[in-house]
């Protein structure tokens, strides 16, 4: 009986180490295509495949991000608001139930605050106040939750760049925020190959914008 026990335990260990590597391998095999990805054909082609990782691993919330980033991306490249917000509010059904499996997660309030500001794009004068309070919480919450988080500091100064200064914001509050943003990721180290490390780039040209703005 003891024996059995043994052989049993081993192979449930060896059957769940095998399932991890696989997680991983897909993960980094997807995660590796979005470090190019620009057109809308690679991010659909990623996220259904992070659609597929996240049912075949449900208390995972690294694939459910991915997907709703893909989404985001998606949705940025739509020409109708229609379509746009079909795709954000998708993304945002998303982050939330990855939030579900993760909650008090850094990289997750940055997405949640990143679909926010997206939706506000569709319908600035409609959306701009309820919608920018509530991203503006996430974001600070994604600082307080990972004072180092590169992407928390990108979001935050890029939406201080472009919201007017009579409403706090402009070049002068944007440019120390976005600095700041690029300074954390030459020191940033992601933990693994799969959590998220985008923005960089996207970061450096944000600041050349603000630094030539008038």
């Amino acid at each position: 009986m003891k024996n059995l026990f043994v052989c049993l335990f081993s192979f449930i260990t060896v059957t769940a180490i095998a399932q991890d590597a696989r997680y991983m391998q897909a993960m980094e095999r997807n995660v590796s295509t979005l470090d190019s990805a620009k057109v809308i054909s690679t991010f659909q082609n990623a996220g259904n495949s992070f659609e597929r990782i996240a049912a075949s691993n449900p208390k995972e919330w690294l694939p459910l991000y991915y997907q709703s980033y893909c989404l985001i991306m998606i949705g940025m490249q739509q020409n109708e608001n229609s379509r746009k917000d079909e795709y954000f509010d998708r993304a945002e059904s998303l982050i939330n139930k990855a939030d579900s499996i993760s909650p008090e997660n850094s990289e997750i309030a940055v997405l949640q605050s990143f679909v926010m500001g997206m939706k506000i794009s569709v319908d600035p004068m409609n959306r701009g106040q309820k919608l920018g309070m509530q991203s503006g919480m996430l974001v600070e919450k994604a600082i307080k939750l990972d004072k180092n988080n590169p992407r928390a500091y990108l979001l935050k100064g890029t939406s201080l760049l472009y919201r007017p200064a009579q409403y706090g914001g402009g070049k002068d509050k944007a440019l120390p925020v976005l600095e700041e943003a690029v300074a954390k990721y030459k020191s940033f180290k992601p933990a693994n190959s799969i959590m998220p490390h985008w923005g960089e780039q996207r970061a450096n040209e944000v600041l050349e914008q603000c630094k030539k703005q008038d």
